[in-house]
């Protein structure tokens, strides 16, 4: 489960996560709730790690360039200090590939704002007005484009 979970996160893999949720029900800062089994409270706990991660880096690394024009402002941004180039140049890459591979779905392209904006599935469809069959069927939409995408070698 760990693994699965780390699975995209940057600078943490699935032995982080587990060790991040044990330590946190030891010290007690992550209860544990009676008659729940210790396997799904370790699993809510790493999703909160995972979730409390992606928080923390939106926050250090936040994203400024629009994703069409991402990779050629990415080659001749001035670096942050502390930002890799080549990740930066890695992301905005990532960034046009999604853009291109949503292009013609909107409510898609509706989702993914909402999710950079740190936004919750129920603030999303507010925001865009979308009910929640049409936000889950984009979501799972989302998904399947983008795992054919990496079963194709990453091609969009």
């Amino acid at each position: 489960m760990a693994r699965l979970r780390a699975r995209g996160l940057p600078g943490l893999e699935g032995a982080d996560l587990l060790n991040e949720a044990v330590l946190r029900l030891l010290d007690g800062s992550r209860p544990r709730p009676p008659g729940v089994p210790l396997v799904a409270v370790l699993a809510m706990t790493m999703r909160g790690v995972a979730h409390d991660h992606w928080r923390k880096l939106r926050r250090e690394r936040p994203v400024l360039v629009p994703a069409r024009d991402a990779a050629a402002a990415a080659l001749h941004a001035d670096p942050s200090p502390g930002v890799d180039p080549e990740r930066a140049t890695a992301a905005a890459q990532a960034l046009a590939d999604i853009d291109r591979l949503f292009a013609r779905d909107v409510v898609a392209l509706q989702v993914i704002a909402g999710m950079g904006d740190g936004l919750a599935p129920a603030e999303i469809r507010r925001r865009y007005g979308l009910s929640a069959t049409a936000y889950d069927t984009a979501r799972r939409r989302m998904r399947r484009a983008l795992l054919r995408r990496d079963g194709d070698g990453g091609t969009p």
